[in-house]
C-alpha cells in the first residue's frame, strides 16, 4: 500500500485566483510544494494563516545576475555621448573582476534581493562561462548552487555567444569568456538537465542575439535542444536594427522569423524597436515578448508598444534584466506609465472595467510562466505554491478591499507592503526580509568597494 502523501494547510483572507479574488481561502500543499487542494469560504481551523491577501508569486522572464554588482555605478558621464554601447564597456570590466565563488555569493545575495521584490522564479540569461578561466560547467552550477541557498526557484539559459556583432565579426577580448561552441554549449545544458532533475529548476537555452549569432545557425541549435525554453535579445537598440538591416537587408525579427518556426517555446528580449507587422508576427506566433522596463529606461533603449501588442493579441512577460532595480511592482509601474507618457492617457495596459494592478499582475505572470517552463503563474490545483502575502496591516492598504491593496501595491511605489513570500510551500521572506541577507552584505560590499576603486 502506498505511503499516505503528506500536505501543509494553509489558510488567507483573500487569494487571487485564476478567475479572481477569492475569499476565506483554504489552500492544501503537498511535500512536493505543489497545490493539491483549494478551498473558498472555508474555515481556518487547523491551518497555517496567512494574514493578507495572496498574489501568485511574480516570474522574473529576463536577469544577468552579475550586473547587480554594478547597480547604480553607472551615472557618471564621461566625454562625448553615454549609451547602452558605454556602459556595456562598463559592465564588461566589472564583470571580469569576479571569480566563480564571488560570483556565486553575488547570485545568492541578489536572488534574495528578487524574492524580497516578489519574484519567485527567475530566468537566468547565463553568459560569463568563463570566469577566472572557469568551465562553463563551474559558473552554471555555482549559479544553481546560489538559487538554492536564496529559496529561488531558477530556469537557467546558458548563453550561445559566438561573435561580435553582424558579419561573423571576431569576439573582443572582454567577450571571449563568453564564447561557446555549439557541441559545447549542447554538453552543458544536457548535464545542466541531468543536475536539476526533481527539482524546481529547469534548463533552456540563450542564443545571446542575432548579432552574437548567425541566424542561419539557429535550426541547428534547435535541432541540437529539442525542447525547452529558447530566450533570445532582439531588437533592442536602434543601431542594432540599423546594422542588421545593412548587412541582412531585414530587420533582427524579420529575419528571425525566416529562418525559425517562432512558437510557444520562444521569448523575444526587448523587441523594443517593433513595428505593426513585427508585432502581428510575434503575436500570432504565442511566443512571449520579455519587457524589462528599468533597464531599459536606464539604457535609454526606447518604448516597446505594449498597447498595440495586447491588441494584437500578443503576451508580455517583464524581467530584472541589469538588476537596477529588483521589486516586480516597479517594473509593473514603470511599463504602463511609459505608456502613459507615450500615448497621453491613464491606466492604458487594463480595459474598461478593470483594475491595473490586477491585469498586471496576472498577465506577466502567467505568460512569464509559459516562458520558463515552470508550474507556476497563478493559484491553483497542479501549480507550485509560490505567492506572495501583502501586509494587511500597512496603514496605505489597512481596511482596503483586495483589489486596492493590490492596486497599491503596483503603483504607489512601496515595497514594504510584501509581507511574506513562499516558493514551494517554504516561506522565504517573513517581515518583508530574506534573513540569509544580512551575512552576505559584508562580501557583497567588499565586492562593489573594490569596483569602484579599479575604476
Amino acid at each position: 500500500m502506498a505511503s499516505p502523501v503528506s500536505t501543509t494547510i494553509f489558510h488567507c483572507p483573500h487569494a487571487l485566483l485564476g478567475d479572481g479574488w477569492a475569499r476565506d481561502c483554504r489552500i492544501t500543499v503537498d511535500d512536493d510544494g505543489m497545490i493539491a487542494g483549494i478551498e473558498t469560504d472555508a474555515q481556518a481551523a487547523g491551518a497555517t494563516r496567512l494574514q493578507g491577501p495572496v498574489i501568485p508569486g511574480m516570474v522574473n522572464v529576463h536577469s544577468h545576475i552579475h550586473q547587480r554588482l554594478i547597480a547604480g555605478l553607472t551615472g557618471y558621464r564621461a566625454v562625448g555621448a553615454d549609451s547602452f554601447w558605454t556602459w556595456r564597456e562598463q559592465m564588461y570590466r566589472a564583470v571580469g573582476l569576479l571569480s566563480p565563488d564571488e560570483l556565486r555569493t553575488l547570485a545568492t545575495f541578489a536572488f534574495m534581493e528578487l524574492i524580497e521584490g516578489g519574484y519567485t522564479v527567475t530566468g537566468e540569461f547565463h553568459y560569463p562561462h568563463r570566469l577566472g578561466g572557469a568551465e562553463p560547467v563551474e559558473t552554471a552550477t555555482g549559479l544553481l548552487e546560489a538559487a538554492d541557498a536564496s529559496g529561488m526557484a531558477l530556469t537557467l539559459l546558458p548563453v550561445w555567444y559566438r561573435y561580435s556583432g553582424f558579419g561573423r565579426r571576431a569576439p573582443a577580448d572582454r567577450q571571449r569568456p563568453f564564447v561557446m561552441t555549439l557541441d559545447e554549449l549542447s554538453g552543458l545544458v544536457g548535464g545542466l538537465r541531468d543536475h536539476v532533475a526533481g527539482s524546481s529548476h529547469r534548463v533552456g537555452v540563450a542564443p545571446h542575439s542575432l548579432r552574437a549569432v548567425e541566424v542561419s545557425d539557429l535550426p541547428e541549435l534547435l535541432s541540437a535542444i529539442e525542447s525547452g525554453p529558447v530566450h533570445l535579445h532582439i531588437s533592442e537598440q536602434p543601431a542594432e536594427v540599423s546594422e542588421c538591416r545593412e548587412h541582412c537587408g531585414r530587420t533582427p525579427i524579420e529575419l528571425l522569423a525566416e529562418h525559425v518556426d517562432l512558437d510557444r517555446r520562444w521569448c523575444l528580449i526587448h523587441a523594443t524597436h517593433a513595428d505593426d507587422e513585427e508585432l502581428r508576427v510575434m503575436a500570432r506566433s504565442d511566443a512571449v515578448v520579455g519587457l524589462c522596463p528599468t533597464t531599459e529606461a536606464d539604457l535609454g533603449d526606447g518604448l516597446f508598444p505594449v498597447r498595440r501588442f495586447i491588441d494584437q493579441g500578443g503576451r508580455y512577460a517583464i524581467g530584472s534584466d541589469s538588476n537596477l532595480v529588483t521589486d516586480a511592482a516597479s517594473e509593473l509601474r514603470l511599463l504602463d506609465w511609459g505608456q502613459r507618457l507615450e500615448l497621453n492617457r491613464r491606466n492604458v495596459l487594463c480595459d474598461e472595467g478593470e483594475h491595473l494592478g490586477r491585469r498586471l499582475w496576472t498577465d506577466a505572470a502567467l505568460a512569464g510562466a509559459d516562458a520558463l517552463d515552470q508550474p507556476v503563474g497563478t493559484l491553483a490545483v497542479g501549480r507550485r505554491a509560490d505567492w506572495v502575502v501583502l501586509d494587511s496591516g500597512h496603514p496605505l492598504i489597512e481596511g482596503l478591499d483586495a483589489d486596492d491593496q493590490l492596486d497599491t501595491l503596483v503603483l504607489a511605489g512601496a515595497r514594504d507592503l510584501v509581507d511574506q513570500v513562499w516558493i514551494a510551500g517554504r516561506k522565504q521572506v517573513d517581515g518583508g526580509r530574506h534573513p540569509g541577507r544580512e551575512p552576505l552584505a559584508p562580501a557583497l560590499a567588499r565586492l562593489r568597494r573594490r569596483l569602484t576603486r579599479t575604476a
